[in-house]
């Protein structure tokens, strides 16, 4: 990788975001002489992790297409004046990775942990981990505007979430840090939208699920069997009529998560039309099911940027259908104009380690000790990439060993060092051959930490379930 485009001299950044990304970015900025300013919308650290149990009996929009939706907040069920932004975490939710893989580097999670934290757990290991972070934040101050100035700054308009005083700030970078878990996307099917109008309040997504109480004694669709999916399925399936019935595109996923209640889930293939008449869904086999009462969409999210103010080009748009984000090097830098960046964008990673290693090459480039190559090769990057994935919907998609292996890229990036020798005081998560295999191996030993959990058993250790790692060798 041949670097050598520089930026000018960067001195504040601001960061959009006090989850684990803007958290982790922030201190890989402080490590390199800069000085970040954090705006968060919710009133502590944490993020997507801030369980909130508000939630919505109907929504809005179906099919839900829009990329463009703000994550407009909601009254707090317990009183305070402060709104709630909605979270997609749910009651029981547990993460879907091994502790041993889903931290910073030199902070594990407690050794008294189950094996696969809860979400309230996950909660307090980034909340502890951002300490000494508060004077560098605004809490309940949401991004309600972001601007390119002329040269390469970007002015913020941010609003009181309590107050809705608004203020504008410009700063020489700025780091997105959203996250992904706003927009819900529910496909358009045939007679979606007659269905719920009939029905309302019958057609909803994984992003309101909170507890499977609500959907007792009901007869159910869950569409979608990525892991979220699956967990949802099996836990609506205890209260559900009996058979739930599971639409898959394919059952790929069911080759790496057991099906825990074969007796009470279906499988059926993609859904083809809804007819209103006897709530009725027709399947793409040409099979029937009537009085459905619910079809829950676990059909993830659209990439949203709804306060950016887009530049009148097409050609350096970031944001069209929200399959995937235009005008990115290595999903990070804004091509056009790279003081603009976004960490935690891929999918299908092991978020925090992975985040940590972009926010390293981030803060390096920013500080003046790391360059960027030309604009000409980053757009190169970009299309090459595209004329390899099957799709852009995939284009973020980084599966295991495309993880791993981009991770080791970053390291080897932000590693660079000046003509001085200067490095980088924070030194990012490095993988080596035993978080290699832990991570090619997560999906099994998820398997085994369910049934094991079905049994009455709680897991802390790979090893309680059999997984030994000796070198080369899988025990």
């Amino acid at each position: 990788m041949v670097l050598f485009r520089m930026l000018p001299k960067i001195r504040r950044v601001a960061i959009l975001g006090g989850g684990p990304s803007g958290v982790v970015a922030a201190k890989c900025l402080l490590s390199e002489g800069l000085t970040p300013a954090i705006f968060e919308q919710r009133s502590s650290f944490g993020g997507v992790w801030n369980y909130t149990p508000e939630t919505k009996s109907r929504l809005e929009h179906i099919p839900q297409e829009d990329p463009n939706l703000d994550d407009e907040p909601v009254p707090d069920s317990h009183g305070s004046e402060k709104p709630v932004f909605m979270s997609p975490v749910y009651n029981e939710l547990e993460t879907n990775i091994p502790k041993d893989l889903m931290v910073f580097n030199k902070t594990p999670f407690d050794e008294r942990l189950q094996l696969f934290p809860g979400h309230e757990d996950t909660k307090l290991y980034v909340q502890e981990f951002s300490k000494g972070l508060e004077n560098y934040t605004e809490f309940n101050r949401r991004v309600v505007k972001l601007v390119r100035k002329d040269g390469l700054q970007w002015e913020i308009e941010t609003q009181d979430v309590v107050s809705a005083e608004t203020e504008k700030k410009v700063f020489d970078a700025v780091i997105i840090a959203t996250g992904h878990y706003n927009v819900p996307y529910i496909p358009p099917i045939d007679g979606i939208e007659e269905f719920e109008r009939r029905y309302p309040g019958s057609i909803l997504h994984s992003k309101y699920f909170r507890v499977a109480d609500g959907y007792k004694g009901k007869r159910v669709i869950v569409v979608g069997n990525s892991a979220s999916g699956i967990d949802i399925a099996s836990q609506i399936s205890e209260v559900s009529q009996i058979p739930l019935y599971q639409s898959c595109r394919s059952k790929g996923a069911y080759k790496d998560f057991p099906l825990l209640a074969p007796e009470k889930i279906k499988i059926v293939p993609t859904i083809e039309r809804f007819v209103p008449d006897d709530r009725t869904v027709v399947f793409s086999d040409g099979t029937v099911e009537k009085n459905i009462d619910v079809i829950l969409f676990c059909t993830g999210y659209l990439h949203s940027l709804p306060f950016l103010e887009e530049s009148a080009k097409p050609s350096e748009r970031m944001i069209t259908d929200g399959f995937y984000i235009h005008r990115l090097y290595q999903h990070l830098f804004y091509i056009p104009q790279p003081t603009l960046s976004i960490v935690g964008l891929p999918t299908k990673v092991i978020p925090f380690p992975f985040v940590e290693t972009q926010a390293a090459v981030v803060a390096g480039v920013y500080s003046g000790r790391l360059g960027l190559p030309s604009e000409e090769s980053m757009s190169k990057w970009e299309k090459d990439l595209l004329e390899q994935k099957p799709g852009d919907r995939h284009f973020h998609f980084l599966t295991f060993p495309q993880d791993a292996d981009y991770m080791d890229i970053l390291n080897e990036w932000s590693e660079e060092k000046e003509s001085d020798g200067k490095r980088a005081l924070y030194q990012p998560t490095k993988w080596g051959g035993k978080e290699r295999w832990i991570r090619k191996n997560t999906p099994k030993i998820k398997a085994a930490f369910l049934v094991a959990k079905s049994e009455g058993r709680i897991v802390k250790t790979l090893e309680e379930l059999g997984f030994h790692y000796e070198g080369d060798k899988e025990i």
